[in-house]
């Protein structure tokens, strides 16, 4: 009997042991997932600020430039008026995705986010070109 008894011990350690274990790597998944949730959350409000941000400064940046525009000649203010129609248009299609990247989650998150990196880099390469033509303009 005392050498059932030790078996059935033996037998149940490991199993209380590994339930235990199994419990612990639940929680400890439960918690690194949600770390994760709020680490990609945190990258998500870091990412749509710096956009909103830049997005700010480029309109004050294009408002600027068409006020400088209309003390340039007639030729060189419709040349200027076209780019910076051109830019207005791709600032306001870039606060339309950042919009739907405020919504977006999880996967859509990370694909909207590259989406608004390339357009953030069109946009202000189309900026830094009409700012040079500005300059050739009189």
């Amino acid at each position: 009997m005392k050498k059932l008894i030790l078996t059935m011990t033996a037998l149940l350690i490991p199993a209380v042991l590994l339930a235990a274990t199994a419990e612990e790597v639940k929680q400890k998944t439960n918690e690194a997932v949600s770390t994760a949730s709020e680490y990609t959350k945190e990258q998500k409000d870091k990412f749509q600020a710096d956009m909103r941000m830049k997005l700010d400064n480029m309109k004050k940046d294009i408002s600027k430039m068409r006020h400088d525009a209309s003390k340039k000649s007639a030729a060189a203010k419709q040349d200027l008026r076209e780019e910076i129609t051109k830019l207005e248009k791709k600032e306001s299609d870039m606060k339309q995705s950042l919009a739907k990247l405020e919504k977006s989650s999880g996967k859509a998150w990370d694909e909207m986010k590259e989406g608004m990196s390339k357009s953030w880099d069109d946009l202000s390469n189309s900026y830094e070109s009409a700012k040079q033509k500005f300059k050739d303009k009189k």
